[in-house]
């Protein structure tokens, strides 16, 4: 029943880990998928202002520019100084970025940015950009043949203590005129000199199609972690509610099978045992000595039964009543129980009877056990009400090998040897004997 227990608080100690580790595990599925949601809506985001960027850039020179040179001016990189001319549309782009950041409560940042900007404020300015940047060089081709299929670059990384997102998606030739205006701008002396004060080789070429320059975006992400920080926490209380949940339904279901357990150990218990004197009763101990009794038929082990029948417990009950009877029979239960060995098997068959079973004793033995169990009971002294009782008992020993044909037959010899003891004047302990 210990082991059982045991084994049943093992197996809840077993159910509230594996609980405890999958929402863990739960937690931290959640928060690492937080972050590639943040990621990817970052990217989504990062997306959809490149997108925007292009395509106001595009409308700028295909509605202004081109209105502006069929009336026979256009767009010029020093517009400031000829009239009648806008700026480029790179230039536009870039004036376009500082205006949505003002006007976008610094949700996200963009400008124009390239190793072949002649606008110090566009070059490779941070560690980011010089990471990034080789790698759309990588992506680019020598002789493309049409649009190319730029991958952006970006990555997570810190900045003023905070998260952001930064972002880098090619920003190609797309148009003859613009690989037309970059070529020409590269002959000229001011941006020679540009590129030899920069360390980078002039003469730099371009094909349509080709990577000229790039959209850097860089997005904070305190508020969208904020957010995501709220449903993670939200989604942790769920898992917290969910655990001590479980853990109250388990400790409920604990409970009940405990309980249950322990009725079922008290039924066990009571159906085993006498209520009495505590020692097993008759049909126990028949079933405990039967697994004696086979191992005797089938081996030459031999083991020895007493049968004892207390003398003068009648009387007791008739003068003193059957509150006195019990104490009687608490008494000798005790004796018993004190001169047995761990696996000695001691019943209460019924009434005034006892037995003692000795595993591996012959039947001399056996007999010597019996009179010494006849001195313990016969010393008992019980105070009652004044009166002190004393008890006595006639003990008959039998002999269980493999000529004994079964439990119940060892019992009866047992018996029948404690009814000669009763009748004997010599002595109280006799053993069985099948000679008349």
């Amino acid at each position: 029943m210990n082991y059982a227990r045991q084994q049943r608080k093992k197996m809840v100690l077993i159910l509230v880990l594996s609980f405890f580790v999958v929402g863990a595990l739960a937690i931290f599925v959640v928060r690492d998928t937080t972050q590639f949601f943040i990621e990817k809506q970052a990217e989504e985001v990062a997306n959809i202002v490149a997108t925007f960027a292009k395509t106001a850039r595009s409308v700028y020179a295909d509605v202004a520019i081109n209105k502006l040179k069929s009336d026979g001016y256009g767009a010029h990189v020093d517009s400031e100084i000829h009239k009648g001319y806008i700026p480029i549309p790179a230039q536009f782009l870039k004036e376009l970025g500082v205006a949505t950041e003002q006007n976008t409560a610094n949700l996200f940042h963009y400008r124009p940015v390239s190793r072949w900007n002649i606008e110090p404020s566009q070059g490779l300015s941070n560690e980011f950009l010089k990471w990034a940047w080789p790698q759309l060089e990588a992506q680019d081709q020598v002789n493309p043949k049409g649009p190319i299929e730029w991958q952006p670059i970006f990555r997570i990384e810190k900045a003023n203590g905070e998260n952001v997102f930064r972002y880098l998606t090619a920003d190609a030739a797309t148009s003859a005129s613009c690989v037309s205006c970059h070529n020409h701008y590269e002959t000229t002396e001011k941006v020679k000199k540009l590129r030899e004060l920069s360390g980078v080789s002039h003469g730099k070429s371009w094909k349509q199609h080709q990577l000229l320059g790039a959209l850097e975006i860089t997005i904070p992400l305190s508020r969208i972690e904020h957010v995501a920080e709220e449903q993670l926490n939200r989604a942790v209380l769920w898992i917290a509610v969910i655990f001590f949940g479980f853990l109250a339904l388990i400790g409920g279901i604990y409970l009940l099978n405990s309980r249950l357990h322990r009725n079922l150990e008290n039924l066990s218990w009571e159906a085993n045992h006498d209520s009495m004197t505590e020692l097993l009763n008759r049909r126990a101990f028949e079933r405990e000595a039967e697994t004696l009794w086979e191992e005797a038929v089938n081996s030459d082990k031999e083991h020895a039964l007493l049968f004892l029948d207390l003398d003068k417990f009648k009387a007791i009950n008739d003068t003193y009543g059957h509150h006195a009877g019990d104490a009687v029979l608490k008494a000798v239960a005790e004796q018993l129980s004190c001169e047995r060995r761990e696996y000695d098997l001691v019943a209460r068959l019924g009434g005034d009877e006892f037995a003692l079973l000795l595993p591996y004793c012959s039947l001399e033995v056996g007999l010597l056990v019996a009179k010494r169990v006849l001195r313990k009971i016969e010393s008992i002294r019980i105070d009652w009400k004044g009166e002190v009782l004393i008890i006595g008992a006639s003990i008959g020993v039998a002999k269980m090998n493999k000529g004994s044909p079964s439990i119940q037959k060892v019992i009866e010899q047992a018996d029948m040897a404690s009814y000669i003891a009763k009748k004997s004047s010599e002595t109280k302990a006799v053993a069985f004997s099948e000679d008349p």
